[in-house]
């Protein structure tokens, strides 16, 4: 009874790894930024290709957007996003894939 129990839970870990593994896009483990007229991404995976935006927090919503990047299929290592303007509050980055859909979104505190 003990090892049909282990089993069973064994199977059921294997199959929630393999169906968060089929998602990937996403943001690394950043949870603050600089305030300054850029915001660097440490990681963003897209599945797709696609582009990352900013946007303004201030009024604790998605405001208005500050600055945007395209983004490879992959892993996207150290991503600069250049700011219209510099952020006064925190900021959304949010994930578009390549058809334009939102897939992620990851609120950024920023640092004084």
């Amino acid at each position: 009874m003990t090892k049909t129990i282990a089993l069973a839970l064994v199977a059921a870990l294997a199959a929630g790894t393999t169906a968060s593994a089929a998602t990937t896009s996403g943001f690394g483990l950043q949870r603050t930024a600089d305030s300054a007229s850029t915001i660097n991404l440490d990681l963003v995976r897209s599945d797709t290709g696609g582009s990352v935006q900013i946007l303004d927090y201030s009024n604790g919503g998605k405001g208005e957007v500050l600055g945007g990047k395209p983004l490879n299929v992959g892993a996207n290592l150290d991503v600069r996003i250049n700011l219209e303007r510099k952020p006064f509050s925190d900021v959304m980055a949010v994930l578009y894939d390549a058809d334009g859909n939102q897939v992620a979104q990851q609120r950024l505190v920023l640092n004084d």
